[in-house]
């Protein structure tokens, strides 16, 4: 058991990783490039059969399969590094399985996403309605005493005028990512931090949405722990506003979120950031909810 925990661990950890960051053409595509994004597609459809693995198995999958379950579990994961499966199927099916597409008639309530070998961070106090992850382009209000990082508002925008900005893109060329990037690391006053989540603004893609809470995901697995309200209050301030693209992050669970200000569906500002999302290509439903899952293909 233990060689096929350390096969399973190889493969999902580095081997496929690896490749998709090389883009290996094993695959003609590859949706995804985080260990833990390989392990959800590859125990879904291995482990999980007609739900997610983790109403199968106890996380963490790799202590708690059984010897049958790590040997279905690495062959795939070889046949997607052989490319003897389909990654992009397999990842379609998985995301069918827990809801998050519109091939199910009815969807079932979304089981959220874990690393299957780490453990879960303990819960965190529920924010109250009233409160906002980030209030876009306004003056930081009182800093909150946790999950909080230190922010500089030398460079920081009007309001007024980063939401006329924003607006007024919508439809034009698209801005250079690699002007936008050296305009971030070259600044003088954004602290480290503020750099790293402005950056990865710069990786969401027109036509997707990523969130708070998957921004956050990536940093803790990645670099050092952090929450959504941290990532909400590095970006309050972008100085950099519309270019790199801050309206392109949502709520955790799919509302529009904050923008100019004010928070939700029936702010100041939400037509405003609708229009510009929908010129973009991303929808929502009739209860405001935007369709499709939120972008996590971070990368250093």
């Amino acid at each position: 058991m233990e060689s096929l925990r350390m096969q399973w661990n190889d493969l999902y950890r580095k081997k496929l990783p690896t490749m998709a960051k090389a883009r290996d053409p094993a695959q003609p595509k590859w949706p995804v490039f985080l260990d833990h994004c390989f392990a959800r597609i590859v125990l879904d459809n291995a482990v999980g059969n007609e739900k997610p693995w983790t109403e199968v198995v106890k996380p963490p999958a790799v202590k708690n399969m059984s010897e049958e379950q790590l040997t279905n579990a690495i062959a795939l994961a070889e046949k997607v590094a052989n490319g003897e499966a389909n990654l992009i199927d397999l990842d379609e099916r998985s995301l069918e399985l827990r809801g998050k597409t519109s091939k199910i008639g009815t969807k079932r309530k979304a089981a959220p996403e874990r690393k299957p070998d780490v453990k879960p961070e303990p819960k965190t106090k529920k924010r109250k309605a009233d409160e906002t992850i980030s209030k876009y382009f306004m003056p930081s209000p009182e800093r909150t005493k946790k999950c909080t990082s230190p922010t500089t508002d030398d460079d920081v925008k009007p309001k007024s005028k980063a939401v006329s900005d924003l607006s007024s893109t919508a439809g034009k060329a698209l801005p250079d990512m690699n002007v936008q990037l050296h305009r971030i690391a070259s600044s003088t006053t954004l602290t480290p931090f503020r750099k790293q989540t402005l950056t990865m603004l710069c990786q969401v893609p027109p036509g997707r949405y990523s969130t708070y809470q998957a921004m956050s995901d990536y940093i803790t697995a990645t670099s050092h722990k952090t929450c959504a309200r941290a990532i909400g209050n590095a970006m309050r301030n972008n100085p950099f506003a519309p270019e790199v693209p801050c309206h392109r992050i949502l709520a955790a669970d799919g509302s529009l979120g904050g923008f100019g200000g004010s928070w939700g569906e029936d702010g100041k500002h939400a037509s405003k950031k609708h229009a510009i999302l929908y010129e973009e290509g991303v929808r929502f439903d009739s209860k405001g909810k935007v369709k499709g899952p939120p972008f996590r293909e971070f990368h250093a």
